[in-house]
């Protein structure tokens, strides 16, 4: 069973510079420079690659052909924050990237490491960060190379799966295994954070509205308070049912009538996980948009 690590560096996160490919015993099968097309300029202060380290290097898609055979040969797909290395190389015309199995070592950090100690799936630190935590010796002075990002990555995945499998061989059934139980627990984690309140708040002749998992607010000066399974959703669906009561120039203040703050105190919702999704990304625009 074939597993590769890969890492990459971009020109302003968009057009390849460099691919490092490891396979699973430790041994660099890939390493490339490539010339962007589109982006003549970009940022080195991370990564050090100048226009003129790649001026006479060929652009990804005439080289592709490489990787594309190193990537079908792959069972499993690994890298730190791969994601956005994956999505680059789909972009660039690499193809099948969406039909393989795919564990992200920030995953793996965060299951095993971060989500007993209460961390967020989604503030896991840098790979500097959790391979010192993982007990290798890796800082800036070799990071951010393709290859030395690469070889640290493939050091905490092994480290990291050897932790989940109690030393066992890596295999297939395993892979699924560790893919569905870090997905089942990023799920959980998703769905106990979208769990909150409604307070409702008198203010002067009017009432504020908070929502959230808690609030800096003066308790005692708490009406009532909702509890819902879904506060993304709660929000989102509440704003757009007082949108004609609210105080101009005044974040969630509204002129209540009776009737309508009865709905509110008996207000309910229940999660589901695209529809609070789709709330969540709705109110992070929600200056730019019309409820």
């Amino acid at each position: 069973m074939q597993i590769i690590c890969l890492d990459a560096e971009f020109a302003d996160n968009e057009e390849l510079l460099e691919l490092s490919i490891f396979d699973l015993s430790g041994g660099e099968i890939y390493h490339e420079y490539y010339r962007p097309e589109r982006i003549r300029n970009w940022r080195t202060d991370i990564h050090h690659i100048t226009p003129e380290m790649v001026s006479g290097k060929a652009p990804f898609r005439e080289v592709r052909n490489v990787v594309q055979k190193l990537v079908d040969g792959a069972f499993v797909l690994t890298g730190f924050a791969v994601d956005n290395d994956l999505r680059v190389l789909s972009r660039s015309g690499l193809s099948g990237l969406e039909d393989k199995r795919v564990i992200d070592v920030k995953d793996m950090f965060w299951y095993l490491e971060g989500s007993p100690q209460g961390m967020s799936p989604f503030s896991v630190p840098s790979l500097i960060a959790c391979a010192n935590a993982l007990g290798f010796d890796f800082g800036e002075d070799t990071a951010h190379s393709a290859s030395a990002d690469t070889e640290a990555t493939l050091k905490c995945f092994k480290l990291l799966y050897s932790r989940f499998g109690g030393g066992e061989d890596i295999t297939e059934a395993s892979v699924d295994r560790f893919i569905e139980q870090i997905k089942e627990a990023k799920a959980r984690f998703v769905e106990e954070s979208a769990k909150g309140s409604i307070k409702v708040y008198k203010h002067k002749d009017c009432y504020k509205l908070n929502f959230g998992r808690k609030t800096d607010v003066d308790e005692k000066c708490v009406l009532f308070e909702v509890m819902v399974a879904d506060r993304y959703k709660a929000e989102y669906e509440l704003k757009k049912l007082l949108k004609k009561k609210e105080v101009p120039d005044k974040w969630n203040v509204y002129k209540l009538t009776p009737q309508l703050l009865d709905k509110v105190r008996n207000y309910s919702n229940e999660y589901d996980a695209e529809e609070s999704a789709w709330c969540k990304k709705v109110l992070r625009n929600l200056s730019r948009l019309s409820l």
